[in-house]
């Protein structure tokens, strides 16, 4: 990893945040704008970033650290195409979400089709904990700009913060201006409405890729799962902007100081609807739909001992049986999901914690699972 470092002055607040898309969607071009500095090759040919690269600005006493990634390919293009660096340009991307506290999905407003790659769609959906904004880059090459507000409705899944996109007509002569921005109170969802209404099938192969890292993932695999799926609904924002002349950046640029300030102001915000929330990601993702989305989550503990919070969860089940498919043959699955949410609360709230996930039915414990 290549780390550039621009400016550094007292730092109140900070902010991580990855930059992902397909190749030549301008995502170098863009960090250099936001850092305001050359730190990324650019060019107009596939995979010039092979790497990742961070920069990071601090202005208003705010620090954004920026990583910006290697294009989303597949592991034959890596190995055909590029050969060199081929570990490097695979995981890149992933790497970038893992420290990340928000995510920058680039998009090139020129480019034909009206979707999001599978592969970012493969990324967002592994990490849906994360805060993502889109933005629509090279809009100085589109000729008819009002068209971009129809391809914005798709690739949001016609909503953006969580409230349904409505965009004036006035507005459409500056897009190179307008943010869409969700409401303040507006909440993440870890997974969308789209998934409860597929096939169990779908969401049994679902379930199999979200467990692997997108690059250990075939490139048939991703296109086949996201085939009919063209955008996220998670979007708390939309930028339209120009890295080549500029147009766009300072608003993209100053919602990104606002999250930082936001991120370190209200850290411990429904902290533990956070963690109910994780709980329910990895019920998904580890039971049947109709098991998984009849559970109820709630926390009942949350302490101080020294200096480990001590959260204790219940995973309560309307039938004692569906609590044995929770806690799994010799309560491995149970085990695997405390261990998923205790990794991802520590990445969130960078606090030594032990959360302990109980699994109730009408209040009584079960704590062995039987054969069923």
């Amino acid at each position: 990893m290549i780390t550039v470092t621009v400016v550094i002055t007292d730092v109140m607040g900070d902010l991580q945040v990855a930059v992902i898309g397909p190749p030549n969607s301008g995502k170098s071009l863009l960090t250099n704008q936001l850092v305001r500095a050359q730190v990324s090759a650019v060019s107009s040919k596939m995979d010039t970033t092979q790497r990742n690269v961070t920069a990071a600005l601090t202005e208003h006493g705010c620090q954004l650290i920026v990583v910006d990634s290697p294009g989303t390919v597949g592991i034959q293009h890596a190995r055909k195409v590029v050969k060199r660096n081929e570990p490097m340009l695979l995981i890149g991307p992933e790497n970038a979400l893992e420290i990340a506290s928000h995510v920058l999905v680039v998009q090139d407003s020129t480019a034909t089709g009206d979707y999001i790659h599978h592969r970012v769609l493969h990324l967002l959906h592994r990490y849906p904990h994360l805060t993502s904004s889109l933005v629509l880059n090279k809009i100085d090459l589109v000729k008819r700009r009002s068209d971009l507000l129809e391809l914005v409705r798709i690739l949001c899944n016609g909503k953006v913060g969580g409230e349904p996109i409505n965009v004036k007509k006035s507005e459409m002569g500056r897009l190179g201006k307008l943010g869409m921005t969700a409401k303040k109170h507006s909440t993440l969802r870890l997974h969308t409405d789209e998934e409860k209404e597929r096939s169990e099938q779908w969401q049994q192969k679902y379930r199999t890729l979200m467990q692997k890292p997108t690059h250990k993932c075939g490139w048939s695999e991703t296109k086949s799962l996201f085939a009919d799926i063209r955008g996220w609904s998670n979007f708390d924002a939309v930028f339209f902007v120009s890295s080549l002349t500029g147009e766009g950046i300072d608003p993209l640029r100053e919602h990104l100081f606002e999250l930082s300030e936001k991120k370190n102001t209200v850290t411990t915000k429904s902290p533990m609807a956070v963690c109910e929330d994780a709980i329910r990601a990895q019920l998904l993702d580890s039971l049947p739909s109709s098991i998984a989305y009849a559970l109820k989550v709630k926390v009942t503990e949350w302490q101080m001992e020294g200096d480990v919070l001590q959260i204790v969860a219940e995973v309560q089940c309307e039938k004692e049986k569906w609590g044995h498919y929770v806690l799994g043959k010799d309560s491995n699955k149970i085990i695997k999901i405390g261990k998923a949410v205790n990794n991802l609360m520590q990445n969130l709230f960078k606090q030594q914690l032990f959360v302990r996930i109980l699994v109730k039915s009408h209040g009584k414990l079960i704590e062995k699972a039987v054969k069923i």
